[in-house]
């Protein structure tokens, strides 16, 4: 936060808190009980700040989405892989760990409401997760490595993770996710080898 001025840093934690509280509460309530006024009271903040910050409270949501894509371009310009197999691992675990450090309850509110809205984040093939996975799924097909489509092997890719994520959900956390997931991934990758 440097170079920000003391308004525009006291701006951005109390955004940050009322995400965070938000969180706390969905991990908790359903999503659709929550309110508004729920989230200011557990953030310490009126709701003239909460929409200075949101437009709604699906917005909060949104924000999740564009945290970890922030999350992910940060991880994948500092990342030291052995290669393309590895950055894949390196996304699809980041993708889980998120998941997991989320909770299974408050990532099944993230997956219930991209059922009822309009906008298909999950699917936004411009998000930052799609577009280093297709990357390096293009460099391991450059390198004859994989065979097949990269477009597609995404698809497969990001369908595996979203059913796997959905399982734990339904499992209520029960294993480890990120393990799960990379050995799934692994046979998705398997399938395509050249």
């Amino acid at each position: 936060m440097a170079g920000l001025t003391k308004r525009a840093q006291q701006a951005l934690e109390t955004k940050h808190a009322i995400f965070t509280c938000a969180l706390e509460l969905f991990a908790h309530e359903p999503y659709e009980q929550i309110t508004v006024k729920d989230i200011c009271d557990a953030a310490g903040v009126s709701i003239g700040a909460f929409y200075h910050h949101f437009g709604s409270k699906g917005d909060l949501l949104d924000e999740g989405y564009r945290l970890f894509d922030e999350q992910i371009e940060q991880i994948w310009t500092t990342r030291a892989t052995a290669g393309p197999i590895d950055d894949i691992h390196l996304l699809v675990r980041q993708q889980m760990e998120s998941m997991e450090q989320m909770g299974d309850f408050a990532a099944a509110q993230y997956f219930k409401n991209q059922l009822s809205v309009e906008h298909d984040y999950m699917l936004d093939s411009h998000r930052a997760f799609s577009v280093h996975l297709e990357e390096s799924l293009r460099a391991c097909v450059d390198m004859g490595v994989l065979t097949g489509s990269p477009a597609q092997i995404v698809e497969e890719i990001l369908c595996v993770a979203r059913g796997t994520i959905y399982d734990w959900c339904l499992h209520a956390g029960s294993y480890r996710l990120a393990e799960r997931a990379l050995s799934l991934v692994d046979m998705v990758l398997e399938h395509y080898a050249a």
